[in-house]
C-alpha cells in the first residue's frame, strides 16, 4: 500500500471516529449500536479508529450524525439527550431514538431540519 493510500484510509477511520464521537454526545454507545444496528463492540471499534462502518450501517451512523449535528445547532448536549429519548407529540407520543431504532430516519431528519429553522 502506498503511502498516501494508508494516510487517507487513517483519515477517514479519523472522520468516523469524530462521528462517532459526536452522536455520542446524546446517545450512549449501546443505544448508537442499536440504531446503527450493530453489535456495541463494533461502535468501540469505529470510535477507536480500528475499522469503518460499511452499507447500512456506514449510511444509518451518517444519517445519525446529520440528526445530532443539526440537533446541536438548537440544543446543548444535555438538550439533545432530552430530545432525543423525551415523548415527542409530533411523533404521537413516541420517542424519537425508538423511531431510530426502527429505522424512521426521514421522520425524525425532516423534524430536526424542521426544528433547526425554527418553523417547529
Amino acid at each position: 500500500m502506498s503511502k498516501s493510500s494508508s494516510a487517507r484510509i487513517e483519515r477517514d477511520l479519523g472522520t468516523y471516529a469524530d462521528r462517532v464521537r459526536r452522536v455520542r454526545r446524546g446517545l450512549t454507545a449501546q443505544e448508537v449500536a442499536s440504531v446503527v444496528d450493530v453489535q456495541v463492540r463494533q461502535v468501540q471499534h469505529w470510535a477507536a479508529g480500528n475499522n469503518r462502518p460499511q452499507g447500512l450501517a456506514r449510511e444509518r451512523l451518517l444519517d445519525l450524525d446529520y440528526i445530532v449535528e443539526l440537533l446541536g445547532e438548537v440544543y446543548d448536549d444535555e438538550g439533545v439527550q432530552i430530545w432525543l429519548h423525551g415523548k415527542n407529540r409530533a411523533f404521537d407520543g413516541q420517542r424519537p431514538l425508538d423511531l431510530l431504532v426502527n429505522g424512521e430516519f426521514q421522520l425524525i431528519s425532516t423534524a430536526v431540519e424542521r426544528l433547526a429553522s425554527g418553523a417547529m
